[in-house]
């Protein structure tokens, strides 16, 4: 990432550098459409820098290079991201290998005591939390390297995904099955229809967001006993 450089010197080399812009972007073989984007920018630098507006000149040639070397970045990433697809499609094909040897061979001896309707369901939410987290990975995969922002700084979270997604998703049914907090804008449905779990894990595995949330709402609840400030306007 290029350093920034303060507004005097940014004047004194603002043409040199517009131009050193536009060079990269030749060199990009990019979409038409993105190296449009980004040549835009640097117009509208250029159109600001003659009118004397500098700050705002200088805005654009940063919000230019940074999309610049986003677009480098993710073009030499794009091993790295075929790897992690790679990666991606190995966890589900062994997620589904482990759905399909359950069902089909119940009673095999590394299953037997597991078979039970509260231990299978359990593990049953972790399996579709998993294939939330692969879905959301394959889907980050796809749309920054479509929008040419893919981050390699992000690896490990692509691996991990997968792992985290199911431990979000066992924990956070688990939240709605003690009943610390309830299924909010659904008042019809209880906790026993037979699909909500796997819904409620397969969110959880796919969306961070949502079970920050629900770890927000279960601390609410379990914080409900603090005693609240003593009332300073109370009579003595």
């Amino acid at each position: 990432m290029s350093s920034k450089i303060d507004e005097n010197e940014f004047k004194d080399k603002a043409p040199e550098l517009l131009k050193g812009l536009k060079e990269r972007v030749r060199h990009l073989r990019e979409t038409e459409n993105i190296a449009n984007e980004i040549l835009k920018l640097i117009d509208e630098s250029e159109e600001l820098l003659n009118t004397g507006n500098l700050s705002e000149a200088e805005k654009k040639y940063y919000e230019a290079l940074r999309k610049i070397e986003a677009v480098e970045i993710s073009q030499q990433a794009k091993p790295l991201a075929w790897r992690l697809l790679l990666i991606e499609i190995g966890y589900l094909v062994i997620l589904l290998l482990l759905g399909y040897f359950s069902c089909k061979w119940p009673h095999f001896v590394l299953c037997d005591g597991l078979m039970k309707d509260s231990i299978m369901l359990q593990l049953q939410t972790v399996w579709f939390g998993a294939l939330g987290g692969i879905t959301i990975a394959i889907y980050g995969i796809y749309e920054h390297i479509h929008l040419r922002d893919f981050d390699p700084n992000y690896e490990l979270w692509y691996i991990c995904k997968p792992l985290i997604g199911g431990i979000f998703g066992w924990f956070v049914y688990m939240i709605y099955f003690i009943g610390l907090v309830s299924v909010q804008g659904i008042n019809n449905v209880e906790i026993h229809t037979p699909e909500l779990p796997y819904v409620i894990a397969f969110l959880a595995g796919f969306s961070e967001r949502f079970t920050l949330k629900m770890i927000d709402k279960l601390m609410g609840v379990l914080t409900t006993w603090e005693e609240k400030p003593a009332d300073v306007t109370s009579k003595k």
